[in-house]
């Protein structure tokens, strides 16, 4: 199996660089690749990258719905990304922020079924459509728990 993958590999070689884009394709495919296999393709080809590959981050979080600025990235929290099941048997996947001046707060906050002990949930929506976003806690601090298929990040 190495001996296919290396042949792969070299076959990816275009006048002395690989295309960064397929070699990641192939290696997706084959994680179990020979590292070492891998170190002697590495330090004999140079690797150049195209426009299309490079990645530019993104510069806010934004609300799904009317694409309105909710947070930024930089506001994240560690851990940031939880997955939790209401009593109603929903699953949300959440990132958490330690402030969304595009989400507001909706409701008077209860501590009733709250997936952090010690603090008290409210809704959160965003500013401009009024879409559910996730939810506020407040307790010794506070910050919003965002459900990721509501935003884009």
């Amino acid at each position: 199996m190495i001996d296919g993958q290396t042949q792969r590999l070299s076959a990816f070689q275009e006048d002395g660089y690989v295309r960064l884009r397929d070699l990641v394709t192939d290696l997706d495919r084959d994680r179990d690749i020979d590292q070492d296999k891998l170190s002697e393709v590495s330090e004999s080809t140079s690797v150049e990258l195209e426009d299309e590959t490079q990645i530019q981050p993104q510069q806010s979080v934004r609300c799904k719905n009317c694409d309105n600025t909710v947070t930024s990235p930089e506001l994240a929290i560690e851990p940031h990304e939880h997955t939790f099941r209401n009593p109603a048997g929903y699953s949300f996947h959440i990132l958490c922020y330690s402030d969304a001046p595009g989400a507001v707060d909706l409701g008077e906050p209860t501590t009733e079924y709250c997936w952090f002990p010690g603090y008290a949930w409210s809704f959160a929506l965003c500013v401009q459509c009024n879409s559910h976003l996730g939810w506020w806690f407040s307790g010794p601090d506070r910050f919003i728990g965002l459900i990721a298929t509501r935003v884009v990040r």
